[in-house]
């Protein structure tokens, strides 16, 4: 008998309810999203050091996803957060079209957000490799304009 309901209690069913997983996640794909999500709480406890103030992290919109999103001075810094275990290869991950996805995001998150209007926008890049090195370039690239703009 449950004793929560007082109803007696109902076998659970053998097989699985619903569709079959294709397969379970690999260890590996935890660990590489766990490296992630670790570079990008390096690199806001870094902003944060350097007298940033942090305005979102992990902020979704229609147009893509912001890592970081900082303020400090009158500056909005839009950093994309690029973890490796060595090397700078992250830094060509933010190609062309990652620039302009990130524009989009960056205007995105402006036109809903009117108290950062008169603030001077910049794109950045942190490199983190090893856990703990971070390589943090300010202005990585300048706003990549689209004709797509709808907000």
């Amino acid at each position: 008998m449950d004793v929560r309901t007082r109803r007696p209690a109902t076998k659970v069913a053998a097989e699985p309810v619903g569709p079959p997983r294709r397969h379970a996640p690999s260890r590996k794909r935890v660990t590489a999203y766990d490296f992630g999500l670790d570079a990008e709480r390096s690199v806001a406890l870094f902003l944060l050091s350097g007298g940033y103030d942090i305005i979102g992290r992990r902020v979704r919109l229609r147009s893509g996803e912001v890592d970081i999103i900082a303020t400090r001075d009158g500056d909005v810094a839009f950093v994309e957060v690029k973890a490796r275990r060595k090397g700078w290869d992250g830094l060509l991950a933010v190609d062309e079209r990652k620039q302009r996805r990130l524009s989009r995001a960056a205007d995105e998150w402006l036109s809903r957000n009117d108290a950062f209007a008169a603030f001077t926008i910049r794109f950045d890049i942190a490199l983190v490799w090893s856990g703990s090195r971070i390589e943090y370039i300010d202005n990585a690239f300048d706003f990549v304009p689209t004709d797509d703009f709808v907000w």
